[in-house]
């Protein structure tokens, strides 16, 4: 595998990383559905690159950390995106700031 892995382009080796993210997050807690804003919340940060920089292990306290972020200090956009399921500029826009702001400010 480790001959495989360096003969991958960056490109592609980031993309892989990436996969291995997004497969950490579709790890749902058996009975414990989230919400369609969680869903978003997480999916975005992954798509945006967010957790690029986060270990494997760590995603899923780091999404846990980001979706109590978002409950308590982001509510009006949760609550915004759980009553329409709406996805436009504002939507994104706020979702950009809201998750920068936690990834400077807090940690997990």
């Amino acid at each position: 595998m480790l001959s495989f892995a360096s003969d991958l382009d960056e490109s592609t080796r980031k993309q892989i990383e990436r996969g291995r993210r997004v497969t950490e997050l579709m790890k749902q807690t058996q009975y414990s559905p989230m919400s369609v804003a969680q869903m978003a919340v997480s999916l975005f940060a992954a798509n945006e690159g967010f957790l690029d920089s986060i270990e494997v292990s760590k995603v899923l306290a780091f999404e846990s950390a980001l979706h109590l972020y978002m409950k308590t200090e982001q509510s009006e956009l949760m609550d915004k995106i759980n009553a329409t399921g709406d996805y436009n500029d504002e939507i994104k826009n706020g979702l950009q700031t809201a998750i920068t702001t936690f990834v400077n400010t807090h940690s997990w």
